[in-house]
């Protein structure tokens, strides 16, 4: 049986003597690391094991569930947690992993399901990069439900994304820039209501991205230290809190 909560040893700054710690990760999948404030270790193996007793009788051991069932629970129990551009890049990896291996039970998923995908990806002209990014997300999903004792083990914990060559970064020259300005400047002195000029000018300074620079108001603006604050925002008159429908299996979820 895994065990759920561990035993370690962390030195004081000095480095002459040691506390005991309870290693573990807690309902809602996040790590957590207790000082138990002594070097007992015989009182330390026994609050080992009621810890690890407590987190038995609360989470659920590894149940049967279609990867539909399993993607859509493991959609609700991020939300909040991660942007939703993140969420709504995880379902579309999720929904191309089902086409790629099926609707089959999740404690079936083996490594070569994972080398299958990447084949997949790469056979629908997926570029390495995009296929490594999907990856990296069904990963975190596998290693998360792992942690909430929904697994028995991670099955793509060794895969190996495909090596993907790094991207030249295109910069634009200053005479490049202007005559994008210039533009841009035209679109506004036909009527058009949107200052693009503007807009392209700060993208260019400061390199953020499009929801951001749509979403950032005058108030975001520091003009004394010249920087501009990057944060989300709730739904408003001038500015919205980014709510993505996300799709897999035919379920929908709506992050609120």
């Amino acid at each position: 049986m895994k065990e759920l909560v561990r035993l370690r040893m962390r030195p004081s700054r000095d480095r002459k003597s040691f506390r005991y710690m309870l290693d573990y990760v807690d309902q809602s999948g996040n790590r957590r690391q207790i000082s138990l404030g002594h070097a007992d270790k015989r009182q330390a193996e026994r609050q080992r094991y009621e810890k690890e007793l407590e987190l038995r009788l609360n989470v659920t051991g590894p149940v049967s569930m279609k990867l539909t069932d399993f993607f859509r629970d493991s959609l609700v129990r991020t939300e909040g947690r991660v942007r939703a551009t993140t969420l709504k890049e995880t379902a579309r990896s999720m929904r191309d992993f089902i086409e790629c291996v099926g609707d089959i039970d999740v404690q079936a998923v083996r490594y070569e399901h994972g080398e299958r995908f990447i084949q997949y990806c790469l056979t629908q002209n997926v570029s390495a990069a995009t296929a490594t990014k999907k990856v990296k997300h069904l990963k975190r999903v596998f290693q998360l439900a792992e942690d909430r004792g929904q697994l028995d083990r991670h099955p793509l914990r060794k895969l190996k994304p495909p090596k993907a060559p790094r991207r030249r970064i295109r910069v634009f020259s200053d005479s490049e820039s202007d005559r994008l300005c210039a533009a841009a400047r035209q679109y506004e002195e036909k009527g058009f209501p949107v200052r693009w000029e503007l807009l392209i000018r700060v993208c260019l300074g400061t390199g953020m991205r499009r929801g951001e620079l749509m979403n950032t108001t005058w108030r975001d603006i520091d003009f004394a230290n010249m920087t501009v604050d990057v944060y989300p925002k709730k739904h408003g008159e001038d500015t919205w809190e980014e709510v993505v429908p996300i799709s897999v299996g035919g379920a929908v979820a709506t992050p609120s």
